[in-house]
């Protein structure tokens, strides 16, 4: 008996620990899934608020624009009374917002009546919208305009075609300096020379570009408002009266020097042509004049005696 229940008795203990092993590990389970499942106060909001897990692995960074390179240029007209003085405001704008003055043409209106100033303006692309801005405060404006010209594809051909030769002019290099057969040499010499006049070109082009997207070009003319060049001054009050006065007086006499000037040279060629015809007519009269009578050479006639005196007569 006691045979028997030996075994049964650590069959029953081999269950029960079976079982207990098995309640430990199912109990085990849902306590390790618990701290990863449990979010602090607050956290389901944190939660919503950042979104779904990406389902393909983590949020790749956005692809990378390339920076466009863009020509900015600008042109007006504008009324004003001075344009030579509006030309010099200009140019200190330019200067002021780093910029430069690239040529100046005047008029003085001989050709059209009305005197103009016109200026190429270069400032930096930043400056662009504030120096038209400053340009337009001098005049009237008549027409403005602002134009934008995209060049990237330009540029990056440039840039392009001068590495490509660079490695070329490298290349060549390379060459000549292990090169051992003069013929060789000559031809690699040749091709560098070409190759680098290529190069410069291409590099010259890319700095002239750069220039065009680094500074904007704004051309300006100015235009007087009246005919006949500046306006005239204003003279206000009595001094204002004796100066215009005195300004009349100058023009007068300065119109009457300019006019005896260009008279001049006509002056003496009447003098001439009037002593000529002096001459003529004094000449002619000498001719046409009847000649002097000739002397009378007879001896003069004895006086013929004085008359008598009648005598007088008797009184009576």
């Amino acid at each position: 008996m006691n045979k028997i229940a030996r075994p049964l008795a650590l069959a029953g203990s081999g269950l029960a620990a079976l079982g207990i092993v098995t309640a430990c590990a199912g109990s085990s389970g849902p306590a390790r899934e618990g701290p990863a499942t449990q979010t602090a106060p607050g956290g389901s909001a944190a939660m919503d608020a950042a979104g779904p897990a990406p389902e393909f692995g983590p949020p790749q960074a956005p692809p990378t624009v390339e920076k466009r390179d863009v020509v900015r240029t600008a042109a007006m007209t504008v009324m004003v009374a001075d344009p030579s003085k509006a030309a010099d405001e200009a140019a200190v704008i330019a200067e002021r917002a780093q910029g430069r003055v690239d040529s100046r043409t005047e008029d003085a209106g001989s050709g059209s009546g009305r005197a103009s100033t016109t200026v190429t303006l270069r400032v930096p692309v930043a400056e662009l919208d504030a120096t038209v801005r400053e340009l337009k405060t001098l005049g009237t404006v008549e027409t403005a305009s602002t134009t934008a010209e995209d060049v990237t594809a330009q540029r990056v051909d440039l840039d392009a075609r001068i590495e490509a030769l660079q490695v070329s002019v490298d290349r060549l290099l390379a060459i000549m300096r292990d090169a051992r057969d003069p013929e060789a040499l000559i031809a690699a010499e040749e091709a560098l020379s070409q190759r680098q006049a290529d190069l410069d070109s291409l590099r010259a082009q890319r700095d002239a570009l750069g220039d065009r997207i680094s500074y904007s070009t704004v051309d300006v003319a100015f235009f007087a408002e009246q005919v006949g060049g500046p306006a005239p001054k204003k003279y206000e009050g009595f001094f204002g009266q004796v100066q215009r006065g005195w300004d009349g007086l100058v023009a007068v006499v300065s119109g009457a020097v300019l006019l005896f000037g260009f008279l001049l040279p006509w002056l003496g060629v009447l003098a001439v042509v009037g002593v000529v015809i002096y001459g003529l007519i004094r000449w002619s009269r000498a001719r046409t004049a009847p000649p002097p009578p000739a002397p009378d050479l007879t001896p003069p006639d004895e006086p013929a005696p004085p008359p008598s005196a009648e005598p007088a007569s008797p009184r009576r």
